[in-house]
């Protein structure tokens, strides 16, 4: 070592010309190592505790299974960005994972395909079955208790691998002819079929008078209907439950459905009767200022009880039901006379208050009133045999659900935007599907700690110290040379 110090100073740093060389050839050896680092692509070192930029060993185990090709396209997003950071591991645990990041301008017809535009920042996972949109803003939740960012981006990413590549997609189909909420584009419930289908679900309409209860039919939607069935239809929907099908019943109170009111609907109540459940005339209404969206009581804030469906949204801002009716639920023993098990996991507060007339002022708790808690979503289990059963998630509110412009405080809104409104019928879809996520997969952002193994603080160390101190000593060197010349 210190004869190459003294061939330097003897050699080199004498003449101008060859301390530049000197430079010019360290600066090539620099750029030489950082290409060569950079084709061999080193993974990078995550020392974050909750290792937010690696997959956990349930996301490789699962990936590492996957047998078909799969695209994950980033649209709108740079190599340095975390997602992409984290996507391109995929291909790491799996060559079949191809990773690549797009330019709409420079493929139009990839941003055609999955709807991107310049604008957008999102990440389309695509096999030779199906694709997967995930917007960015789908990547991070919030948890209202501990006020901390919540990153789900792995959890996202996973499960869209895993969903594109399933061999068969769940079957939804939208129940019409009753004046119900429907799926085409300029109806109410559009938005939230779109986001079905997004999650590598197939959504159909079903029309009973004209044609038969599909076999593969896994959730049937029932969404406000404010007509009643006919015996035909009724009796396709008893036979769909008997053999073991699964609905998602959504309903606004009678008293706000034109022409319509709950006794006229006998069969629509002949088949809530079979789950030991109806829907009410009226509205539920809030006292609780902390369970009431700006200020009005019919815009609820419910509390939501720990279940399949609620669980990725248990702390994270809750939902918002509006003109919300109340589920009454028969008694135990009827409900064992049904071979039927109940569990409320959407309630109101003991602060709140049952309504049926529409004309008085809601402002106002009157003595006439029933005093809660109420039941506005209810997850009901019947019993068809020991090897089969039917469930129904039945919620006492629509509107909630869909994309109509409706105002808010000061502000146009739709709905289904509102907090966690999407994730309900989502979940419930999963539920009911048999497919909620198999990854579950929440990384705090709150506080990232970092807990670096000896090796890589070791690293850190060269990293941060070894470099600037050689660069410093380099330049002592030069200094004392450069001064011992001009004496």
């Amino acid at each position: 070592m210190r004869k190459f110090m003294k061939l330097i100073k003897e050699k080199w740093l004498r003449q101008t010309s060859l301390t530049i060389i000197l430079v010019a050839i360290i600066l090539v050896i620099f750029l030489l190592l950082n290409k060569i680092i950079e084709n061999i692509d080193v993974a990078p070192l995550d020392f974050t505790k909750e290792k937010i930029y690696s997959l956990t060993d349930d996301s490789k185990n699962e990936i590492a299974k996957v047998e078909v090709n799969v695209n994950v396209y980033f649209f709108g997003y740079t190599e340095e960005s975390s997602a992409v950071v984290l996507g391109k591991q995929y291909h790491d645990v799996n060559d079949k994972i191809n990773v690549q990041i797009v330019n709409v301008e420079e493929r139009p017809d990839l941003a055609s395909e999955y709807g991107a535009s310049s604008s957008d920042q999102l990440v389309a996972v695509s096999s030779n079955q199906r694709y997967k949109v995930i917007d960015a803003s789908e990547m991070y939740t919030y948890d209202s208790t501990s006020y901390e960012t919540i990153d789900v981006t792995e959890q996202k990413l996973t499960n869209a691998i895993l969903d594109v590549t399933i061999a068969k997609k769940p079957q939804v189909y939208f129940l019409t002819g009753h004046l119900e909420y429907g799926i085409s584009s300029s109806s109410y419930l559009y938005t939230l079929s779109q986001q079905i289908s997004n999650e590598v679900n197939d959504v159909n309409t079903l029309d009973l008078l004209s044609s038969d209860m599909p076999e593969t039919c896994d959730v049937l939607v029932i969404a406000n209907p404010v007509q009643d069935f006919t015996d035909l239809e009724t009796q396709k929907i008893e036979n769909y439950i008997n053999n073991g099908g699964n609905i998602i019943w959504m309903q606004n109170p009678y008293i706000f459905n034109e022409d319509q009111n709950g006794s006229n609907l006998v069969n629509v109540n002949k088949i809530l009767s079979l789950y030991g459940i109806n829907f009410s005339k009226g509205i539920v209404c809030e006292q609780s200022t902390e369970n009431m969206l700006v200020g009005s009581p019919e815009l609820i804030i419910p509390e939501l009880t720990y279940n399949s469906i609620v669980k990725d949204i248990y702390t994270d801002g809750s939902i918002v039901m509006m003109d919300a009716g109340k589920i009454t639920t028969a008694d135990a023993e009827t409900l064992e006379n049904l071979n039927v098990t109940a569990s409320a996991f959407i309630q109101s507060t003991d602060k709140s208050f049952y309504r049926e007339d529409p004309n008085s002022s809601i402002y106002n708790k009157l003595d006439t009133d029933e005093e809660g808690p109420f039941v506005l979503g209810e997850i009901l289990t019947k019993k068809i045999s020991d090897e089969k059963q039917s469930t129904l998630v039945a919620i006492s509110n629509a509107l909630f659900e869909t994309n109509a412009t409706v105002q808010i405080g000061q502000s146009l809104t739709t709905p289904i935007s509102l907090r966690n409104n999407r994730d309900i019928l989502l979940n419930s879809v999963a539920y009911l599907s048999d497919r909620e996520d198999s990854i579950r997969i929440r990384k705090d952002l709150g506080v990232v700690t970092y807990t670096a193994t000896e090796a890589q603080d070791n690293i850190v160390k060269v990293i941060i110290f070894g470099v600037p101190i050689l660069i410093i000593i380099a330049g002592i060197i030069i200094t004392i040379v450069r001064k011992r010349k001009n004496k």
